[in-house]
């Protein structure tokens, strides 16, 4: 898939629940949400904010939470798409206290991303996903003319909702004075399951748009059926083998148009009893569930403004303790197939997503240490964070009882700690390093002394091998050189935690 047809689906989606086949005062609205679909280049800026709305008596723990929903905002304040369908972006996420500018850039190769106080970038290659997938035959055309097409046959046969309106406006669109037309809808949730069954209808009459959108389908899946290795005759419809396009869309066509009358005769009677056994979905989709949305569309019929604003009630609950959650998306675009230039950001010395991967320690070192990804991850995602539990007579990690000390298999808690474990054979010594802080803890076969990030420590007893080849050292001493805690329980339990 190109990367400009990545940028138009995830908006496209919450434009057609507008769509209606009818004009409004004139204006053909159909044309302004499909408008954008032949735009080759662009500018644009988004702002996207959450907010929820606390239930009463809410407890302090809650609020914390829902503190926590309000912080979150996401700005890009530069979205380049260029011709080729390479797209560059820089924006700022917002969580708790911290603004975190970032970066990424998609061109036919690779997804590139970085973030402030990122020591390097971090991509995935694209080019030849197909072979990683193990898919072959795929056109990047057919691609982007299936995704109109789906486009097209939804907007087409979506209904109006009842409150919708437009008006000739003027406005300023990244600082410039521009007439536009503005196509204000409102929905509520009580309307959206009238408005659904309204579109099944629609799509079940529309016998040419449905099969036009499964002759398009059957285009873009039969080179790659073909390329698989699949047999295809075993694939086919009945008698009807799957190289017969005509016969294959004719019984696809007439299958899927007798699923959706079938749905369309129990679609009351089946909403009902929903509505029964989830009580919650009334306030769901109720009166205070409000889509509002107001496009602001040009002469050539491209969005350059759009202000959508979904405010969801949410049902009484201990297990959500919120009256309701908002989410506002605000938008501009300009220098619409325009000379525009994606902004590059190279792969050199970056990390490959596809092929790496990074333990908890290795991800934190990506970053400056102070940086605010940095205490993100640490802190606020707890990326480092470990626990293992060792039963009594555990036999997975079979620990040994000796003297009140227990020792364990060195290897299997270190590495399920993410450490490093390493044999020295010329000093007959194990050498295990620290994730999180890189620190080195050297046992020598042998040995009642061990190295703990420069300190000897005295052991119990000399590090012994068991039957199995499998070293033992004491489970305390390993624990808290790789800086975490021990702690037994009343039964018996052993339970290591690392922050």
């Amino acid at each position: 898939m190109k990367a400009r047809t990545k940028w138009i689906v995830p908006f496209l989606a919450l434009l057609l629940i507008l769509a209606g086949c009818q004009t409004v005062g004139g204006f053909d609205v159909n044309k302004a949400l499909l408008g954008d679909l032949d735009v080759k280049s662009s500018e644009s800026s988004t702002t996207l904010t959450l907010s929820a709305v606390p239930a009463v008596g809410i407890r302090a723990e809650d609020q914390e939470i829902v503190d926590l929903i309000n912080s979150i905002s996401l700005t890009l304040g530069s979205v380049k798409l260029q011709d080729n369908g390479n797209v560059s972006a820089s924006g700022i996420v917002g969580y708790k206290q911290l603004k975190i500018p970032f970066s990424f850039y998609v061109d036919q190769a690779n997804i590139v991303f970085t973030a402030e106080g990122a020591k390097q970038p971090f991509y995935f290659p694209i080019q030849g996903y197909e072979d990683t997938l193990g898919i072959e035959g795929l056109d990047q055309t057919k691609t982007l003319e299936l995704s109109k097409l789906i486009s097209q046959f939804v907007v087409k046969n979506l209904p109006n909702p009842g409150a919708i309106t437009v008006a000739s406006v003027s406005e300023s669109v990244y600082g410039q004075q521009t007439s536009l037309t503005k196509l204000h809808t409102e929905i509520t949730g009580e309307e959206l399951p009238v408005l659904l069954k309204s579109f099944l209808r629609s799509i079940s009459k529309d016998t040419e748009g449905f099969t036009a959108l499964i002759s398009g389908l059957y285009d873009y899946l039969y080179p790659l059926l073909e390329a698989s290795g699949e047999d295809l005759n075993s694939l086919g419809f009945g008698e009807i083998p799957l190289d017969d396009k005509e016969g294959v869309v004719t019984v696809a066509h007439d299958a899927a148009k007798l699923a959706v009358d079938a749905l369309l005769l129990v679609y009351d009677k089946q909403l009902e009893s929903l509505y029964e056994s989830t009580p919650e979905l009334k306030t769901v989709l109720g009166k205070d569930t409000k889509l509002t949305v107001d496009l602001f569309v040009d002469s050539g019929f491209h969005v350059r403004k759009q202000n959508i604003d979904l405010n969801v009630a949410l049902p009484a609950s201990e297990d959500l303790p919120l009256q309701s959650i908002n989410v506002k998306l605000v938008s501009e675009t300009w220098n619409v197939n325009g000379p525009v230039t994606a902004d590059p950001i190279s792969t050199t010395g970056g990390i490959d997503f596809s092929s790496a991967q990074l333990t908890p320690g290795e991800t934190l070192r990506s970053f400056e240490q102070g940086s605010a990804v940095y205490n993100l991850l640490k802190d606020d995602m707890g990326i480092t964070s470990k626990s293992l539990m060792i039963a009594p007579d555990d036999d997975y990690y079979y620990p040994i009882v000796d003297n009140g000390t227990t020792y364990v298999p060195l290897r299997y808690i270190a590495e399920d700690l993410d450490a490093t474990v390493e044999w020295d054979a010329a000093n007959r010594a194990i050498n295990v390093t620290d994730d999180v802080y890189g620190d080195l803890l050297v046992f020598k076969i042998g040995s009642a002394q061990a190295q703990i990030a420069g300190t000897t420590v005295k052991l119990p007893q000399p590090v012994f091998v068991d039957e199995y080849g499998d070293a033992y050292v004491p489970l305390r001493v390993l624990a808290q050189g790789l800086h975490a805690t021990v702690e037994v329980d009343e039964d018996g339990y052993i339970w290591i935690d690392r922050p």
